[in-house]
């Protein structure tokens, strides 16, 4: 009885020292950036400064007071001009000077003619089933004739019409989630292959005022062969899956822990599955990821089981 006495009374302790401890952390609290992190690049337009510090005190970001929450954290927002964008946050006598790039989202087109950098697509290497359509695109000078070449097949890229592209998830929070017109030319052409195999990395052309320019691309090309496709086994309690191979793609139904699913397709680091989701192959402890054969062999034969009946 006194042993459960002492324990109540302990707890009693706890219970009405947490506030105070509590209060003393956040006292002591340094200032502090969660986001964004250093020399932090982006091409938004708007940025959010998270971070926090002693709620004692004003924390001024470029000698403006900014408001927080009466424990001290704050997430004020700011617009960025193009190029370098320098904060300064003090608290008391501390300052943490912070620095973000913003880079223009507009292709640079080399003088002359030519293709804009970073441009061809795709910039990854990709993996798909035969007969899927594979498409690539360049961003290059304006009136010029396109193609690429893979395989031994040559594919004419089109100029397309000024096209509109939809904000990115994170749009929303920086109140910039207007559609985004596009004022430079961007060239496209699809194609597919009816046969498995690796088929390299394709070389770009562009012709203009008598002039040729190759360009070979960053992304190589797999057709995957229907008959040996990996498997995806989820191994955490829960798998995140997206809509699409990145981040910025809405996230669906979380996969259960033991499904098991057939990957057909790839795009850099994102796995394609057989019924459309993506995952992300590098996340240590969520998935597993080996050659069909290994679940077959997972599977009973009838004469294992007709003997365990016996």
């Amino acid at each position: 009885m006194s042993k459960l006495l002492g324990l109540t009374f302990v707890s009693f302790l706890s219970l009405n020292i947490s506030p105070a401890m509590t209060s003393v952390a956040h006292a002591q609290q340094p200032l502090y950036i969660a986001y964004p992190p250093k020399n932090h690049q982006t091409t938004a337009d708007q940025i959010f400064l998270i971070g926090t510090a002693a709620p004692q005190g004003d924390v001024t970001i470029n000698g403006q007071k900014i408001q927080r929450s009466n424990q001290g954290h704050f997430a004020p927002s700011f617009p960025l001009k193009l190029g370098v964008n320098r904060f300064v946050l003090r608290h008391k006598n501390q300052t943490i000077d912070l620095t973000v790039t913003r880079n223009s989202t507009i292709p640079i087109i080399p003088q002359g003619g030519g293709f804009a950098d970073n441009s061809l697509s795709p910039n990854q290497p990709i993996s798909v089933l035969p007969n899927t359509p594979i498409c690539f695109g360049a961003i290059a000078s304006p009136n010029a004739q396109v193609s690429v070449t893979i395989a031994d097949k040559t594919i004419p890229l089109l100029p397309r019409d000024k096209s509109v592209e939809l904000p990115a998830n994170y749009s929303i929070l920086t109140d910039s989630n207007e559609p985004v017109i596009n004022s430079f030319t961007k060239y496209q052409g699809c194609t597919k292959f009816n046969q498995f195999g690796k088929l390299g990395t394709p070389n770009f052309q562009l012709k203009i005022n008598n002039k040729t320019i190759a360009q070979k691309g960053e992304g190589s090309v797999n057709i995957l062969n229907p008959n040996q496709l990996k498997i995806v086994e989820v191994t955490a309690d829960a798998g995140v899956a997206r809509t699409g191979p990145s981040t910025n793609y809405s996230r669906l139904t979380p996969l259960p822990k033991g499904t098991t699913v057939s990957v057909i397709g790839q795009e850099g680091e994102w796995l394609q599955l057989d019924y459309g989701a993506w995952i992300k192959a590098q996340k240590p402890g969520l998935f597993l990821i080996y050659p069909r054969q290994r679940q077959l062999l997972k599977v009973p034969s009838l004469k294992k089981i007709m003997k365990k009946l016996k």
